[in-house]
């Protein structure tokens, strides 16, 4: 018809996108990031936990190990970079290395690391990166890297008393019974559960949760507490205790009368 751009889509007819759909970043879990603060390791520690991947991070050799022995990580970004490098990195990294099998290693270098310094460190189960640190490049690396680790089929499983959760199923159950969460309850669960007995702040769980800084948010997190409560707790002794001024903290359920009247009042945030 005269008038119409012949260049446009025949209406009725579907049409391809110009840019297909990108493939999800599958990165296993969790990460630990071994090094001194920078801007790019917190940027990348935050792009992991928007996919769901449990994040570690460690200034010193003692922090790395006891992570090690808790969370039994698989993946390490390793400041390699002068200003960033933890002390005595190499003997740290084997260490880490040698308590995790399998493991692999994103080193992040400086520009002018030297070819020698490159093939003593790197093992062909690794990759790195030298000078400017891109995220996303990052995040592209962690990616490829998991796929040359066997398959973690087994997922995290938690339990805290009587309450207990799978990663690999998404299941929650307590006493038997099962328990409904939507997505943000189950991730604010898993949290408080991987942190069992350990008081939480308010701007803690709104970082790890919601990704959000803490500027007046607190709301969200009373909300949802109060949400996952009514569901694990629903006539059974309450588990999720506020901590006035400091925060939330999950513990086993005490049971008998002080825990069965606690339960009573579950839906207080």
């Amino acid at each position: 018809m005269a008038g119409e751009s012949s260049s446009g889509p025949l209406h009725g007819l579907p049409t391809a996108s110009p840019h297909p759909a990108p493939a999800a970043l599958l990165i296993s879990s969790p990460v630990l990031i071994l090094g001194g603060p920078s801007p790019a390791a917190s940027e990348l520690s935050q792009r992991l936990r928007g996919i769901d991947v449990k994040v570690l991070l460690a200034s010193s050799a003692e922090t790395a190990r006891q992570a090690l022995q808790v969370d039994a990580p698989e993946l390490f970004v390793v400041e390699a970079r002068s200003s960033r490098r933890v002390s005595d990195v190499e003997k740290v990294l084997e260490d880490l290395r040698a308590g995790a099998e399998p493991s692999a290693v994103l080193h992040w270098f400086d520009a002018d690391v030297d070819l020698q310094g490159l093939l003593e460190t790197v093992r062909p189960q690794d990759d790195h990166m030298a000078g400017p640190i891109s995220v996303d490049e990052a995040l592209r690396r962690l990616h490829f890297i998991t796929a040359r680790l066997p398959e973690r089929t087994e997922g995290e499983r938690l339990l805290v008393g009587d309450l207990e959760l799978d990663t690999a199923a998404r299941t929650v159950r307590r006493g038997g019974r099962d328990i409904d969460l939507s997505d943000t309850e189950f991730r604010l669960l898993r949290l408080l559960m991987r942190h069992a007995r350990t008081v939480l702040p308010k701007a803690e769980i709104l970082q790890q949760v919601w990704e959000y800084e803490f500027a007046g948010q607190a709301n969200i997190v009373e909300l949802y507490i109060s949400y996952v409560r009514k569901k694990i707790e629903a006539d059974m002794p309450r588990m999720i205790h506020t901590v006035r001024g400091a925060g939330y903290v999950l513990r086993p359920a005490e049971h008998g009368p002080s825990g069965l009247a606690s339960a009573s009042s579950a839906g207080s945030p």
